[in-house]
C-alpha cells in the first residue's frame, strides 16, 4: 500500500484573498489544473493516464477561483451529472497556501451556488489522499460504494453528500 505523505512548505501569508466564479475555459483555472495534474503524476505516475478521460471538460463546469492579490492560488469546480446530482472535481490549493481552510471555503461557496433542485453531490478521490478525505468528511461527505468507472478501482474512494 502506497501512503502519501504530504510535506507542506512554509505557509504563505494571505494578503487579501477573494473568490471569483468563472468557467472551465478560464486560463487561470487551466493553469491550476495543470499544476494539480503534475502533482498527481509525481505521486501516481503512469497510472494517472487511466483517469484522463474522466477529467476532460466536455460538460460545462462551474468554477471558483481563490485569488491572493489577483494571483490564482486555488480552485474547485462542479459539473452537473443528472437532474438530481452534481460532481465536484479539480479541487486544488497551491502547496504554499494549504492549511488555511481555502479548499473548505471554496467548496462551501460552490455548494451555496448549487440550485436547490439538486439533491446530492459526489466526490471521487484517491484512497490514500488523507488530507482531501479529511476535508470532505468535515464537509459532511460520507464514503459510499464505488460506482461507474470506479467500481473495481482499488485506488479511489467515492463520497456523497445529501443536500438538505
Amino acid at each position: 500500500m502506497k501512503i502519501i505523505k504530504t510535506c507542506y512548505p512554509e505557509r504563505q501569508k494571505l494578503d487579501k484573498m477573494e473568490t471569483v466564479f468563472t468557467n472551465q475555459n478560464d486560463e487561470r483555472f487551466l493553469n491550476l489544473v495543470e499544476e494539480l495534474d503534475k502533482g498527481y503524476y509525481e505521486r501516481i505516475g503512469e497510472e494517472l493516464s487511466k483517469y484522463e478521460k474522466y477529467n476532460e471538460f466536455t460538460k460545462p463546469y462551474v468554477v471558483i477561483l481563490a485569488l491572493d492579490l489577483d494571483k490564482p492560488i486555488a480552485c474547485a469546480s462542479y459539473r452537473v451529472c443528472s437532474e438530481k446530482n452534481v460532481e465536484f472535481k479539480r479541487v486544488y490549493v497551491k502547496k504554499e497556501y494549504r492549511k488555511n481552510g481555502i479548499a473548505y471555503k471554496l467548496i462551501k461557496q460552490l455548494e451555496s451556488n448549487i440550485d436547490s433542485s439538486y439533491k446530492y453531490s459526489y466526490i471521487v478521490t484517491g484512497k490514500n489522499n488523507y488530507p482531501a478525505i479529511k476535508l470532505y468528511e468535515k464537509l459532511d461527505y460520507k464514503e459510499i460504494p464505488k460506482f461507474g468507472q470506479f467500481k473495481n478501482d482499488e485506488t479511489v474512494i467515492c463520497m456523497k453528500k445529501e443536500f438538505r
